[in-house]
């Protein structure tokens, strides 16, 4: 299985074990969310992790991260709460490389994911700093 192949059949199992993993962490505005509100946020950051991975590029997922640290920043989230999803989403990714993508292909799946929401979290960053000045 290729690493788009695991994003297109494994799904709804990522996106279950991430909305878990981020419901069990506790944090300070994701506590006070349904599941389902969860499982919304989850859905279009992997979303968005999938169009970069389809397309070879960084920029949608840049263009998205903008977007959600105005909103989060506006409702209050902090950078590391923001940071911590992107952070479970990652995890999970790397579990279910290891578990799912063919050996030959792991190492390239997960320098790929990691490159993506690596770059998602700088941008978070940037993106929060810029709001807090």
């Amino acid at each position: 299985m290729t690493l788009l192949e695991l994003c297109y059949y494994k799904r709804d199992v990522i996106l279950e074990d991430s909305v878990k993993k981020l419901e069990k962490a506790q944090l300070e505005h994701y506590k006070l969310l349904t599941t389902e509100q969860i499982k919304r946020k989850m859905l279009n950051l992997f979303h968005m992790l999938v169009k970069s991975i389809e397309v070879n590029s960084s920029e949608e997922m840049m263009e998205y991260m903008d977007k959600v640290s105005d909103k989060r920043h506006e409702a209050g989230y902090e950078l590391q709460e923001v940071q911590s999803a992107v952070n479970m989403l990652e995890e999970i990714m790397w579990e279910k490389v290891s578990k799912f993508v063919d050996d030959d292909l792991q190492i390239s799946a997960i320098k790929q994911v990691t490159r993506l929401l690596s770059k998602a979290k700088i941008e978070l960053a940037d993106e929060y700093s810029l709001l807090k000045s």
